[in-house]
């Protein structure tokens, strides 16, 4: 038998949410409002609120991880829980 090649593995693609409009960036910042950053205010110091300039700092998965909490929640319309859903489905695919 020959010499065989050892090959890496591919790294997985790296993750990414895509943002069509300024729809999909309210979501995506009153997501990580309400689940991804302290409600109590003692907590929250320091914090602040997330604005569409944070968007470009904060990790994909986080993002991702509140939209996933965001899509459970009894706060949205089905119509708001379709657009997340998207959100959702176009960062797994991206």
């Amino acid at each position: 038998m020959g010499d065989i090649i050892e090959f890496s593995q591919k790294p997985p693609p790296p993750k990414d949410i895509v943002l069509v409009d300024h729809i999909d960036v309210a979501f995506c910042i009153w997501a990580i409002n309400m689940y991804g950053i302290p409600n109590d205010e003692e907590m929250r110091e320091g914090y602040g609120l997330v604005g569409p300039e944070d968007l470009s700092s904060l990790q994909i998965d986080f993002v991702i991880e509140c939209l996933e909490v965001a899509i459970d929640s009894d706060e949205l319309t089905d119509k708001g829980k379709l657009i997340i859903s998207r959100l959702l489905a176009n960062s797994r695919s991206a």
